[in-house]
């Protein structure tokens, strides 16, 4: 049985295995119910009270998970940034992130963006699509929100390519958890102390450089400080 809840606000995810399963459960069960033109009136323990044309009528939850399996390949995340054009009557910025979004803007929709992998609030989706559409208090549907979540996932596959130094993995464990929220303020200073030399007299005129420009900065420090280390290893 697939049940999911398009209401619970308050999710908690002991793994991010156990996130990334509600997840595509969630992707693929609002794919199915507006791929097929059914509308769900009310969902239950045993299925879908759903409705088609003048039609009301009972979906069983084991017809609906043997029509998910047909789906499974929306468990993918892209491996490029693909989104809306337009929520809420408001244009995105590029996919790819190449102009309108500044590096304070980019911090501001990373750390989000973390923060929900770590407990999945749609609220923390909205407030990136604000920045993202340049829209205060955007209206979204279910889909158009998570579609934020994807479309985010693809920017990060796509400047994980362009600057390789700079999004490395610590580690390799593909289980580690998502950072905390102390984590990513340590990050999120470490990126702009790193940027500025130390000289705070700088931090905003640094928070306001595009986001992409900012990024091919710390990619080449990233690499500098790399070369260093390999040329005066620690003994």
């Amino acid at each position: 049985m697939v049940a999911v809840n398009f209401g619970n606000k308050n999710v908690s995810y002991r793994s991010q295995e156990d996130y990334a399963a509600q997840t595509s459960a969630q992707v693929q069960t609002l794919c199915f119910f507006k791929w097929s033109g059914l509308t769900v009136i009310c969902p239950y323990d045993s299925g879908y009270l759903v409705k088609s044309g003048d039609m009301e009528f009972m979906l069983s939850a084991e017809t609906v998970a043997a029509a998910l399996t047909h789906l499974s390949w929306t468990k993918e995340l892209p491996l490029e940034p693909v989104r809306l054009d337009v929520v809420d009557g408001a244009e995105a910025i590029p996919a790819d992130i190449s102009s309108g979004l500044s590096f304070d803007a980019w911090l501001a929709c990373e750390t989000q963006w973390q923060r929900y992998q770590v407990c999945p609030d749609d609220a923390l989706l909205r407030q990136m699509a604000e920045i993202l559409y340049n829209k205060e208090g955007i209206k979204m549907t279910a889909a158009e929100t998570l579609g934020i979540f994807y479309w985010w996932a693809g920017v990060k596959n796509l400047v994980s390519a362009l600057f390789p130094n700079f999004f490395k993995k610590v580690g390799g464990d593909s289980e580690s958890e998502p950072p905390s929220y102390d984590e990513l303020r340590r990050n999120i200073d470490a990126q702009i102390r790193a940027l500025t030399k130390g000289d705070i007299t700088k931090e905003r005129e640094i928070l306001s450089l595009d986001a992409m420009r900012a990024l091919t900065e710390l990619d080449a420090q990233a690499r500098e400080y790399d070369e260093i280390r390999k040329k005066y290893p620690a003994k």
